[in-house]
């Protein structure tokens, strides 16, 4: 359900309609700027960058941008927490768990360039669609083939969790809150197996749907006419430049 808001609210965004090279150059921009500055006050700012550049100008709604971040923040911290905690030696804790100043640190240096790349990253993923960002990269050169898998990969992903949603409503509608957890189990091992074979017949229903388009190679689409703006990309730069700054006289 979040992959379908994320691409609902790409599509919904008003920076949808600017040039996916100015949104690709600024979320690179602020990617790198959040490994190569340290952590206060340089990702602290980049964050702070991305997230008003989403709800903002992008006009994403916070409630999104914040269920989005549940996944990455679990990884971040179930990633830095063997940083933080040790086995014994020195430092304070509870048995043998023990914490020290120098691993807090270090863990929160690594959290912080984490969730502030996994912003700038999201500057790009709520406001460009999949198909503009692949008929860009189509633009740019890239081998058709590559492109036609991670389109349809892409498409797959979707017609899964169309399925998957579908067979979970009819299966609350029909069992409702009553169920007993025996049944419950039965009933998910028969909605697993109902998913798997209604998506393989949906996959080769698309697969016959391209053979009788006489698909060969690529699939071209139209790409809109997109005008660049230097207004945005001069205010891209500002903003970038400020966050370098600001790290650099707070050094």
């Amino acid at each position: 359900m979040t992959t379908l808001s994320i691409d609902d609210a790409a599509w919904a965004s008003p920076w949808r309609r600017r040039r996916v090279g100015e949104k690709v150059l600024l979320s690179l921009a602020l990617l790198l700027t959040a490994l190569l500055l340290p952590p206060w006050p340089g990702c602290v700012a980049v964050a702070l960058v991305s997230v008003f550049a989403i709800v903002g100008p992008a006009r994403i709604r916070p409630s999104l941008l914040a269920t989005v971040l549940v996944a990455p923040l679990t990884f971040l911290l179930l990633g830095t927490l063997p940083v933080a905690v040790h086995f014994g030696g020195d430092g304070w804790g509870i048995g043998p768990l023990r914490f020290t100043a120098e691993g807090l640190a270090t863990a929160a240096g690594l959290f912080a360039h984490g969730i502030a790349g996994t912003l700038a990253m999201m500057v790009l993923a709520t406001t460009t669609p999949m198909i503009d960002l692949l008929t860009w990269l189509r633009g740019l050169r890239l081998p058709d083939v590559l492109l036609e898998i991670a389109s349809l990969t892409y498409r797959l992903l979707f017609l899964l969790l169309a399925t998957t949603l579908a067979v979970r409503s009819a299966q609350r509608a029909r069992l409702g809150d009553e169920a007993s957890p025996r049944r419950r189990w039965a009933a998910l091992a028969a909605t697993t197996g109902t998913i798997i074979l209604r998506t393989w017949d949906r996959a080769a229903r698309l697969q016959h749907g391209l053979e009788g388009r006489g698909y060969e190679e690529s699939l071209t689409t139209l790409a809109p006419v997109r005008h660049r703006s230097w207004p945005f990309v001069a205010l891209s730069a500002a903003g970038v430049s400020g966050v370098w700054l600001l790290s650099l006289a707070a050094a």
